[in-house]
């Protein structure tokens, strides 16, 4: 499908123009947000892989903030977690289910604590599922799969705009969308095969009528669509299970009052033997993706213990104490994670200023 060249209409302002349309190689690193079709493609299409040292700057070398390793190691990629491979196991069978039914179709919740990683997880899912799709069908830019949204801000009147956050995911403008924006949304995501629509931030509806007016249009995506939805947030399940909705069914003494959806629980890694064993496998799967002169592979197992300590078992905060590690070895010149090197991050601690 080609794609419409992106404007920023309406700004007034020529400055602001240039700046978000000029070269890339004049800002600093920034995120690629995935909210557009192209960035999300562009995700799919460049599975990030750690850079290997032969093609690195030399040791010794002064590293700038743009320097590839390092950057490499800012964020690091997503390691596959047990719970990712769970995960997947539960929407392929459910994308299964619904692939020729014209009505009936469940989605999947996926909720838990902050930190827990449930938005890699449902990034992960998605990208993963569309690079298979790639690898057996072939690259087809008339394909689009896939549709990844945060949950929109309200607008005037306190609603949130639902076809416009598909609409410029999709890149289709407002010319394009004729009188109907969701009729629009809906004819694109049938004819360019649309099966998983990702939503992210669920927490952020709210009950009652914003809840209400929001499923009214995803349902209705859904049902005009056949996509099955992936619904992702702090406590999503009372927001979105369709049995909280239903003011007609009586439930019996005691009766589960939860519908079918299938739900993805995520949470910290505890300390038990289970918890414990899960980490130290993450821990060692972000070990192999190093690229330090003197890392050894297996430096970070003896490390597990105290990284899990500090971060409690919390998937962001082992990321980022792991990455801010491997940054600071480089700045150092030590080019190894060491227990001293990790000590000293800032991490959680509470620094005397």
């Amino acid at each position: 499908m080609k794609q419409p060249r992106k404007t920023l209409t309406g700004i007034g302002d020529q400055a602001l123009q240039d700046l978000v349309e000029g070269p890339g190689l004049l800002r600093p690193p920034v995120p690629v947000w995935c909210n557009t079709l192209p960035n999300w493609r562009a995700a799919v299409n460049n599975e990030p892989k750690p850079p290997e040292l032969a093609d690195c700057a030399p040791r010794g070398s002064e590293i700038s903030p743009d320097d590839p390793r390092f950057l490499f190691h800012g964020s690091m990629r997503p390691v596959r977690t047990p719970a990712i491979t769970s995960a997947e196991l539960v929407v392929k069978k459910q994308l299964m289910a619904n692939a020729r039914r014209d009505r009936g179709r469940i989605g999947v919740i996926v909720e838990g604590p902050a930190n827990t990683g449930k938005s890699e997880l449902l990034a992960w899912i998605g990208q993963n599922y569309e690079r298979r799709l790639n690898k057996r069908y072939g690259l087809n830019d008339d394909r689009i799969p896939v549709i990844a949204l945060s949950v929109p801000a309200k607008g005037r009147g306190g609603n949130r705009n639902w076809a416009d956050a598909f609409a410029r995911f999709l890149g289709l403008e407002r010319e394009q969308l004729g009188s109907d924006p969701t009729d629009s949304v809906c004819y694109v995501m049938r004819h360019c095969h649309t099966q998983l629509v990702l939503i992210d931030g669920i927490e952020r509806l709210e009950h009652g009528a914003d809840v209400k007016q929001s499923f009214a249009f995803l349902e209705h995506i859904s049902d005009e669509t056949g996509a099955t939805f992936l619904y992702c947030g702090r406590s999503s399940r009372a927001i979105v299970d369709p049995m909280l909705r239903d003011r007609e069914t009586r439930l019996e003494k005691k009766e589960d009052p939860w519908s079918d959806h299938p739900v993805l629980m995520t949470s910290r890694l505890g300390y038990d033997r289970a918890g414990k064993d899960r980490f130290l496998s993450i821990v060692n799967k972000f070990d192999k993706d190093l690229r330090l002169y003197d890392h050894q592979p297996g430096d970070l197992t003896p490390l597990a213990p105290e990284l899990h300590l500090r971060s409690k078992g919390y998937m962001r905060a082992l990321s980022q104490l792991i990455c801010q590690a491997a940054q600071e070895a480089i700045l150092s010149g030590e080019e190894r994670i060491t227990e001293e090197l990790v000590n000293g991050l800032t991490v959680g601690r509470v620094i005397a200023i």
